[in-house]
C-alpha cells in the first residue's frame, strides 16, 4: 500500500480484481446502478477517480455521446493497463492515468462530472478529504460529483459482524457516512442519497454556483 492508498496489482490486479469484485456483488448491473440517470452529452468531460479496471468507466462509456469524454485514474499501473485494452470498445474518448485522486491533473471549472466508486475507503483519510476538494475545484458550477461506496449494512445482524472494522479509524468515515459534510465544506450540496445494496451506498452531490 502506497501513501496513497491501496495499490491493486499483480495477482490481486486487473481480471483477478473483477472476479473477487463479482463475488461482493459487483457486475455490470451494480455500476448500472450507481449512474443511475446520469449521463454524459456531446463535449462533456467525465473523470474516475480510483477507476480500478475500468467497470464505473465503461457503464458510463456505454451511453456517452460519441463527443464527450472519461478519464479514469487510479496508483496501480495493472489496473490502468488493462482499462486502456477495452477503450476502443466504446464511441466516446476513454484515457486512464495513474494519478493520486488528491492530486488531478485538470483546470480548475474544467469537468462536467467527476465520480467514483468503492475507492475512496482505499485510502487515508487525509487523501479521500483531499479528493473531495480536488472534485470540488476541477467541476464545473453546477457540476456532479457521483460517490458509491461501501457503508454501515442494513442488516443489523451484518452490521454486527462488520462493527469490529471501527477499531481501524479510516474506516470510520464510511460507517459514520461522512460524506455529506465533507462535501457541504468544500461546495457541494446533496441531490441523492439511498442504498443500492444491502453494504453499498450511492450520493449524488452538486457544485454550488458560488463554489470555485
Amino acid at each position: 500500500m502506497s501513501k496513497k492508498g491501496r495499490e491493486f496489482k499483480g495477482i490481486i490486479g486487473g481480471e483477478n480484481y473483477k472476479r473477487v469484485a463479482s463475488l461482493w456483488g459487483m457486475k455490470t448491473e451494480f455500476y448500472q446502478k450507481g449512474l443511475g440517470n446520469i449521463n454524459l452529452g456531446a463535449g462533456m468531460k467525465a473523470v474516475d477517480l480510483g477507476c480500478g479496471p475500468g467497470a464505473l468507466s465503461f457503464a458510463l462509456a456505454e451511453n456517452a455521446h460519441h463527443d464527450s469524454s472519461i478519464t479514469g485514474i487510479d496508483l496501480s499501473d495493472d489496473q490502468i493497463n488493462y482499462a486502456k485494452k477495452f477503450t476502443g470498445n466504446f464511441r466516446c474518448a476513454l484515457d486512464f492515468k495513474k494519478v493520486s485522486m488528491d492530486e488531478l491533473p485538470f483546470e480548475n471549472n474544467s469537468v462536467d462530472l467527476v465520480m467514483t466508486s468503492m475507492a475512496l475507503h482505499e485510502t487515508p483519510p487525509e487523501v479521500r478529504r483531499g479528493a473531495v476538494k480536488e472534485a470540488s475545484r476541477v467541476l464545473k458550477k453546477e457540476g456532479t460529483f457521483l460517490l458509491v461506496d461501501w457503508c454501515r449494512p442494513l442488516s443489523v445482524a451484518v452490521r454486527a459482524l462488520w462493527s469490529p472494522m471501527l477499531l481501524f479509524p479510516k474506516m470510520s468515515d464510511n460507517w459514520n457516512n461522512v460524506y455529506p459534510l465533507l462535501c457541504e465544506e468544500a461546495g457541494f450540496s446533496i441531490e441523492e442519497d439511498y442504498y443500492i445494496s444491502s453494504i453499498a451506498r450511492r450520493q449524488v452531490f452538486i457544485k454550488n454556483g458560488g463554489a470555485r
